[in-house]
């Protein structure tokens, strides 16, 4: 079975914490946290491995045994040529091996594919110490805007990719023609949640999905809330939850086998 997880971008602006409490109850396998790169995790995670918020996180994933998927980002910028323990890239690297983080994930800013592929291998070598791959994220208009040029960063590293997949981009067969491409790069494949709470993704899209391969939900959905979680936040991520498997059965596939 495809590991599935909740990235915390789907019920910002909730903290970790929360967003374990949600996975639990609405069936979700794992997390992913976003702890550096953006300013409205600073509350939670500005002083690091120092942060109140590692230890009550780590005693609920133990309770609830979700898992944590992946936690990002890292920016690859010049940072990464120094080894400071103040950079955030070193926060994240910190906090993703205490909370068992899987995987690390990274992005370029605009500018040179070449310096790119230069800081990735940094990251690559880093998250090795710290038992991570690093996964690399298209994103249009830095120097890495497709998945295929995110392969070309990543190779001859042990790092991968991360496969967004929103609602129109990819047929049935063109994308497992893809995943077979990729292979062993393919780090995992990420769903928008607005596009499968409005139902924009087909049923059997990720029906040859390897089981391997853990599926992530993420980005805000539609009407998105703040505050306290609540029945609705459970009730619309379980939503969310019985898409991806609608997307990961195949059409042959029958209920009652």
């Amino acid at each position: 079975m495809n590991r599935i997880a909740l990235h915390q971008s789907t019920v910002h602006p909730l903290d970790p914490v929360q967003v374990v409490g949600i996975a639990r109850s609405a069936g979700l396998d794992s997390i992913g946290l976003r702890v550096a790169a953006v300013d409205e995790v600073g509350a939670w995670w500005a002083k690091g491995i120092g942060s109140p918020m590692l230890g009550d996180l780590a005693e609920a994933l133990l309770e609830s045994r979700v898992t944590v998927l992946d936690v990002g980002r890292v920016e690859l910028g010049a940072g990464l040529r120094v080894l400071d323990g103040q950079q955030p890239y070193m926060r994240v690297l910190e906090l993703g091996v205490r909370l068992g983080a899987q995987f690390v994930t990274s992005r370029a800013s605009a500018g040179d594919a070449s310096k790119a592929r230069e800081l990735f291998e940094l990251l690559a070598e880093l998250a090795g110490r710290f038992r991570m791959r690093p996964l690399m994220t298209a994103v249009p208009g830095s120097a890495v805007p497709t998945v295929e040029e995110a392969v070309a960063v990543v190779a001859g590293t042990p790092g991968g990719v991360v496969l967004d997949v929103p609602a129109g981009r990819y047929d049935a067969g063109a994308l497992a023609d893809l995943v077979v491409e990729l292979g062993d790069t393919l780090g995992y494949v990420r769903l928008p949640a607005r596009d499968l709470e409005l139902g924009g993704l087909a049923p059997g899209l990720l029906a040859t999905l390897p089981p391997q391969i853990p599926v992530a939900i993420g980005g805000e959905m539609p009407g998105g809330h703040a505050g306290d979680v609540d029945a609705d936040h459970v009730r619309r991520v379980r939503v969310l939850r019985t898409a991806v498997d609608a997307l990961l059965r195949h059409p042959q596939a029958s209920a009652d086998r």
